[in-house]
Protein backbone atom coordinates (compact mmCIF):
# COMPACT_ATOMS: atom_id res chain seq x y z
CA UNK A 1 0.00 0.00 0.00
CA UNK A 2 3.13 2.58 0.99
CA UNK A 3 4.52 1.68 -2.32
CA UNK A 4 1.23 2.98 -4.55
CA UNK A 5 0.82 5.59 -2.20
CA UNK A 6 4.39 6.76 -2.96
CA UNK A 7 3.56 5.71 -6.83
CA UNK A 8 1.17 8.24 -6.81
CA UNK A 9 2.81 11.18 -5.21
CA UNK A 10 5.79 10.38 -7.60
CA UNK A 11 3.03 10.78 -10.61
CA UNK A 12 1.38 13.72 -9.20
CA UNK A 13 4.73 15.79 -8.96
CA UNK A 14 5.49 14.51 -12.20
CA UNK A 15 5.24 16.99 -15.08
CA UNK A 16 7.19 15.24 -17.76
CA UNK A 17 4.39 13.44 -19.66
CA UNK A 18 1.94 16.29 -19.94
CA UNK A 19 2.98 17.60 -23.25
CA UNK A 20 2.97 14.67 -25.28
CA UNK A 21 -0.50 13.48 -23.24
CA UNK A 22 -1.80 16.49 -24.19
CA UNK A 23 -0.60 16.75 -27.87
CA UNK A 24 -1.85 13.28 -28.29
CA UNK A 25 -5.61 14.59 -27.05
CA UNK A 26 -5.07 17.48 -29.66
CA UNK A 27 -3.89 15.54 -32.97
CA UNK A 28 -6.87 13.93 -34.12
CA UNK A 29 -8.96 17.37 -34.40
CA UNK A 30 -5.60 18.76 -36.02
CA UNK A 31 -5.72 15.86 -38.47
CA UNK A 32 -9.10 15.97 -39.02
CA UNK A 33 -8.95 20.10 -39.79
CA UNK A 34 -5.92 19.16 -42.27
CA UNK A 35 -7.75 16.06 -44.04
CA UNK A 36 -11.05 18.11 -44.60
CA UNK A 37 -10.03 21.20 -45.02
CA UNK A 38 -8.61 21.41 -48.88
CA UNK A 39 -12.28 19.42 -49.68
CA UNK A 40 -14.21 22.13 -47.66
CA UNK A 41 -12.46 24.68 -49.79
CA UNK A 42 -13.38 22.66 -52.92
CA UNK A 43 -17.16 22.68 -52.13
CA UNK A 44 -17.02 26.14 -51.65
CA UNK A 45 -15.49 26.71 -55.21
CA UNK A 46 -17.91 24.47 -56.36
CA UNK A 47 -21.12 26.27 -55.61
CA UNK A 48 -19.59 29.31 -56.62
CA UNK A 49 -19.20 28.10 -60.28
CA UNK A 50 -22.71 26.70 -60.09
CA UNK A 51 -24.09 30.32 -59.08
CA UNK A 52 -21.97 31.51 -61.93
CA UNK A 53 -23.61 29.47 -64.64
CA UNK A 54 -27.00 30.35 -63.44
CA UNK A 55 -26.29 33.55 -63.43
CA UNK A 56 -24.67 33.81 -66.48
CA UNK A 57 -27.93 31.97 -68.05
CA UNK A 58 -30.28 34.36 -66.37
CA UNK A 59 -28.16 37.29 -67.68
CA UNK A 60 -28.64 35.96 -71.14
CA UNK A 61 -32.28 36.00 -70.80
CA UNK A 62 -32.72 39.51 -69.23
CA UNK A 63 -30.47 40.46 -72.11
CA UNK A 64 -32.90 39.66 -74.42
CA UNK A 65 -31.85 35.96 -75.30
CA UNK A 66 -35.41 33.86 -75.99
CA UNK A 67 -33.84 30.68 -76.74
CA UNK A 68 -33.73 28.23 -73.74
CA UNK A 69 -31.18 25.91 -75.31
CA UNK A 70 -28.51 29.05 -75.74
CA UNK A 71 -29.63 29.78 -72.36
CA UNK A 72 -28.06 26.15 -71.11
CA UNK A 73 -24.83 26.21 -73.36
CA UNK A 74 -24.34 29.84 -71.89
CA UNK A 75 -24.75 28.71 -68.48
CA UNK A 76 -22.93 25.41 -68.68
CA UNK A 77 -19.52 27.44 -70.68
CA UNK A 78 -20.00 29.85 -67.85
CA UNK A 79 -19.85 26.76 -65.05
CA UNK A 80 -15.95 26.37 -63.99
CA UNK A 81 -14.51 23.24 -62.73
CA UNK A 82 -18.39 21.87 -63.12
CA UNK A 83 -18.63 18.45 -61.70
CA UNK A 84 -19.11 15.26 -63.99
CA UNK A 85 -23.00 14.80 -63.08
CA UNK A 86 -23.72 18.76 -63.30
CA UNK A 87 -27.08 19.66 -64.75
CA UNK A 88 -28.09 22.69 -65.81
CA UNK A 89 -31.88 23.61 -67.14
CA UNK A 90 -33.50 26.91 -68.14
CA UNK A 91 -37.13 26.94 -68.74
CA UNK A 92 -39.53 29.65 -69.86
CA UNK A 93 -43.16 30.21 -68.58
CA UNK A 94 -45.40 33.36 -68.99
CA UNK A 95 -48.80 34.41 -66.45
CA UNK A 96 -51.41 37.04 -67.39
CA UNK A 97 -52.89 38.28 -64.35
CA UNK A 98 -51.17 36.04 -61.80
CA UNK A 99 -52.67 33.12 -63.84
CA UNK A 100 -51.42 30.52 -66.36
CA UNK A 101 -50.76 32.18 -70.04
CA UNK A 102 -49.27 31.21 -72.68
CA UNK A 103 -46.12 32.36 -73.54
CA UNK A 104 -46.27 34.69 -77.89
CA UNK A 105 -50.08 35.24 -77.06
CA UNK A 106 -51.61 38.08 -75.63
CA UNK A 107 -53.78 37.95 -72.63
CA UNK A 108 -57.57 37.53 -72.70
CA UNK A 109 -57.80 41.85 -71.85
CA UNK A 110 -55.07 42.28 -74.36
CA UNK A 111 -52.16 42.58 -72.28
CA UNK A 112 -49.11 41.37 -72.95
CA UNK A 113 -48.27 38.54 -70.61
CA UNK A 114 -45.38 38.17 -67.75
CA UNK A 115 -42.52 36.44 -68.53
CA UNK A 116 -40.24 34.25 -66.23
CA UNK A 117 -36.96 32.43 -66.79
CA UNK A 118 -36.40 29.63 -64.16
CA UNK A 119 -32.83 28.33 -64.57
CA UNK A 120 -31.83 25.35 -62.19
CA UNK A 121 -28.14 23.81 -61.66
CA UNK A 122 -27.23 20.95 -59.63
CA UNK A 123 -24.01 18.79 -59.00
CA UNK A 124 -21.51 17.12 -56.48
CA UNK A 125 -19.56 19.76 -55.21
CA UNK A 126 -16.94 18.86 -52.56
CA UNK A 127 -13.72 16.01 -52.33
CA UNK A 128 -13.50 12.74 -51.44
CA UNK A 129 -13.64 13.18 -47.71
CA UNK A 130 -16.17 16.08 -47.74
CA UNK A 131 -18.72 16.31 -50.46
CA UNK A 132 -22.52 16.56 -50.67
CA UNK A 133 -25.03 17.15 -54.34
CA UNK A 134 -26.50 20.41 -54.28
CA UNK A 135 -28.79 22.10 -56.53
CA UNK A 136 -29.41 26.08 -57.48
CA UNK A 137 -32.90 27.20 -58.79
CA UNK A 138 -33.26 31.01 -60.03
CA UNK A 139 -36.41 32.69 -61.41
CA UNK A 140 -35.96 36.17 -62.77
CA UNK A 141 -39.38 38.42 -64.81
CA UNK A 142 -37.77 39.54 -68.11
CA UNK A 143 -39.41 42.14 -70.48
Amino acid sequence: MRRFLSWIRDFRGSASGIAATEFALVLPFLAAIVVTLPDIGQAASGVEGMESAVRASIQYAMGGGSDMSVAQTVGMQAWSSKPNNAQLTASVSCTCNGGAGICGQLCADSSTPQTYVTVAASGFVGGSTVGFNDSISRTVRVQ
